[in-house]
């Protein structure tokens, strides 16, 4: 009937354009006839026992879009086809679906034989002859007053996925399969199941046993009992009068919630009372989680809070059917604002495009919103009454271009902790929450493989490993760039992970994220950290995350990790150096000792000086920098001598500390000082001026070609490793 509806039509058609075509007045010319159709016909052979009227035959490649089933012979047309090259596939609709999905010519697409039509041409013998597939089959047992009925089994294999509903005597077939391996699951529809899903033998999809299936042949006796499972019942209820919660109640198993870990749910809709009830749970712990679907009511946890740590566990046992779990509704409160910023590069849009979340105070996402950039506002809906941190453009992954911050144009550096809370009452709306944006600082660089050529489309990701810096991320294009935006002034990881390599490569070069470099970034500039090639990278060595490539006495501070003089500090998987912070004394006499090659020496069971008690952080340094002559500390005035341990140490004492543990060598210090803010005669006036002479110090230039050796600064950890260095450099001691 298709096809001679639609040769009535064509027919209509080519009388109307004869009747417009004769009405034409003299000394127009006709236009152009359109080409003439052709057309592609042939047979399909099924398997005994098949319905050969339900094979569809597409043209998935080719000019014309068109499908079409045979009649009972098997015989098939495509009437109409534009002139153009053709792929036919050949698949079995409706259900259950018993023979192989194929493609003329071939059994892919890749490796099917194109059909050529020419104009007005018709081409015949297009044959095909379907293949059965293989089958599974068994049967579901199901707990006594449970309708087996409602469970469907599914066979996940190389094929894709076929399925088969359970009969009333719980007996199931699952046809129509490649030969390969199964995963065989079974699960019960609807959000009450009073059974647990499993996939064969009773097992997670993870330790499924592959069922070995060849086409042609049905594989028996895959059979499966399915355990009771326990449910959840309970009501959230709202004033007399109010509208009813209409959203979805979750059973969350944990223990990362923001992960969305669902154990099950049921939805609640504006025509019922609020009932719900949740099945399909395993024996455990639980928290139910309430998300309303429009502005009425606020989203919460169990006993109407906002953070899942302070909602109360619920605990079920195997086939447990808990039930009386009471809740009430709370009135929906909103927070909104205006963004306003400088467009990003080739935005014309008014609105910057960015992520807006509504966080409590641990951290968890009560509220979120997507602006676009065709948008200047914004609203964060179905609150809580409570305190709220308002962050702009701190989503994990998301693509923009500006800082995040917090509420009151606080950049994401200065710590979400110091943002300023905003406060809303039930039912209450909170407007101008506004906030002025920035660009962010951008990374690039570049990801090569083993062989030395660009990587393509390979994610990028620029983190903190504490996670105190949103991660941005992009992919590279294909010369194996990459172009990281968004980001606010700190200090970064980058990583990739392209398929095909031997794993992660990490900045700096490495292969090892112990051994990663971090990198600096700042907002509105771009930095460029160079090469990530599986050709060069080594797995690098241990350094300190706080010590960004290219940053100041970076190969020194490096070299003193590696002779082990410094070993910073380790927390929550970082080591750092802190290479601005001043030195202590405690910590010059470690690094002294550890340069000097830590000699044999036993620490006096009478601690020298009175402020350093006998087992004291570093006592056996420091007992060793007196005895050495090295720190003669303070003299007080009740005759006592006292180190002063935690005092910085300035760079005057330094330069002595230096010098005596060099040996004091013979030096006339120069009559000229060359620094300006060191007379001659100045305490430690020849230190600092041996110390010049041996180009362990450069001081500072000022203007006019003078210098200055600033003698009463502390002196930081970086510049201490560039004195250790170039100390050790010069006498050698390590």
């Amino acid at each position: 009937m298709k096809g001679i509806a639609r040769g009535r039509f064509r027919l209509a058609l080519a009388l109307l354009g004869a009747l417009v075509l004769g009405a034409l007045p003299a000394g127009f010319a006709s236009p152009a006839f359109a080409a003439a159709t052709g057309s592609i016909s042939g047979t399909v052979t099924v398997p005994a026992g098949v319905d050969v009227t339900r094979i569809d035959i597409a043209t998935l490649e080719g000019p014309s879009q068109e499908d079409v089933r045979p009649d009972a012979d098997g015989k098939f047309t495509f009437p109409a086809l534009v002139a153009g090259q053709y792929k036919l596939q050949f698949s079995e609709a409706g259900h259950p679906i018993q023979t192989l999905s194929t493609f003329y010519g071939g059994s892919t697409r890749e490796h099917a034989t194109v059909v050529v039509v020419a104009e007005g041409a018709a081409v015949t013998g297009i044959n095909q002859t379907m293949r059965m597939g293989g089958a599974i089959a068994g049967k579901v047992t199901v707990p006594s007053g449970v309708d087996p009925t409602a469970v469907t089994v599914i066979a996940e294999g190389p094929g894709g996925t076929s399925s088969d509903t359970v009969t009333a005597d719980g007996s199931y077939v699952v046809k129509g399969l490649e030969t390969g391996g199964y995963k065989v699951a079974f699960f019960y529809g609807g959000t009450s199941s009073p059974v647990l899903n499993s996939y064969y033998p009773n097992a997670s999809r993870e330790t499924a046993t592959l069922v070995a299936v060849t086409e042609g042949s049905t594989v028996s006796g895959i059979n499966e009992t399915l355990k009771p499972a326990a449910t959840i019942s309970g009501k959230i209820s709202v004033p007399a009068g109010a509208a009813a919660y209409n959203g979805q109640v979750m059973v969350e198993a944990g223990p990362d919630f923001t992960k969305n870990d669902f154990a099950g749910s049921a939805f609640l809709s504006s025509d019922n009372a609020g009932n719900f009830t949740i099945g399909g749970l395993k024996a455990g712990t639980y928290k139910l989680h309430y998300r309303a679907y429009d502005d009425t009511w606020a989203t919460m946890w169990h006993k109407g809070v906002a953070d899942p740590a302070n909602s109360p566990w619920i605990t079920v046992t195997d086939g447990q059917k808990l039930t009386g779990i009471q809740d009430s509704a709370v009135a929906a409160a909103s927070i909104a604002g205006s963004i306003a910023g400088a467009p990003a590069p080739g935005q014309v849009q008014n609105g910057p495009g960015m992520s807006i979340t509504a966080v409590t105070a641990n951290g968890t996402v009560a509220s979120s919103t997507v602006m676009e950039t065709s948008q200047t506002t914004y609203a964060l809906k179905n609150l809580l009454p409570g305190s709220y941190k308002i962050q702009f453009n701190r989503t994990l992954g998301f693509v923009s271009a500006y800082e995040a911050q917090s509420y009151r144009d606080l950049p994401e550096s200065s710590g979400t902790a110091n943002a300023t809370p905003v406060t809303v009452a039930a039912g209450q709306g909170v407007s101008n929450i506004n906030a002025t944006v920035r660009l962010g600082g951008t990374l690039t660089g570049k990801v090569l493989g083993s062989n030395g050529s660009p990587l393509f489309d390979t994610r990028v990701n620029v983190y903190t490993k504490d996670g105190f810096l949103v991660t941005r991320r992009a992919y590279t294009a294909p010369d194996g760039t990459f172009k990281v935006t968004g980001l606010t002034t700190g200090l970064y990881f980058v990583s990739a992970e392209p398929a095909g390599q031997s794993g992660p490569i990490f900045s700096g070069n490495v292969l090892t994220e112990a051994n990663a470099r971090s990198v600096a970034a700042a907002v509105g500039q771009n930095s460029d950290i160079g090469t990530l090639s599986y050709a060069t990278a080594t797995q690098g060595a241990r350094g300190f995350d706080d010590v960004p490539l290219g940053a100041q006495f970076q190969d020194e501070i490096q070299w003193l990790a590696d002779k082990g003089i410094s070993t910073g500090w380790e927390a929550n998987g970082s080591r750092t150096y802190q290479p601005l912070s001043p030195v202590n004394r405690d910590a010059m006499a470690a690094f002294m000792y550890r340069l000097a090659g830590k000699p044999d020496f036993t620490a006096p069971a009478v601690s020298p000086f009175k402020d350093l008690p006998v087992g004291t952080q570093f006592y056996k340094e420091i007992t060793w920098l007196a005895d050495k002559g090295i720190s003669t500390g303070w003299v007080e005035a009740d005759k006592s001598k006292t180190y002063r341990p935690l005092q910085p140490v300035n760079r005057d004492a330094m330069a002595a500390f230096m010098y005596r543990l060099a040996g004091e060598p013979e030096f006339t210090a120069p009559k000229v000082s060359p620094f300006v803010d060191v007379p001659v005669g100045a305490q430690f006036y020849k230190e600092i001026t041996w110390l010049a002479a041996q180009g362990i110090s450069t001081g500072w230039a000022e203007t006019g070609n003078a210098k200055s050796f600033r003698p009463l600064q502390p002196v930081n950890r970086d510049a201490m490793a560039a004195f250790m260095f170039r100390y050790n450099t010069k006498f050698g001691a390590n």
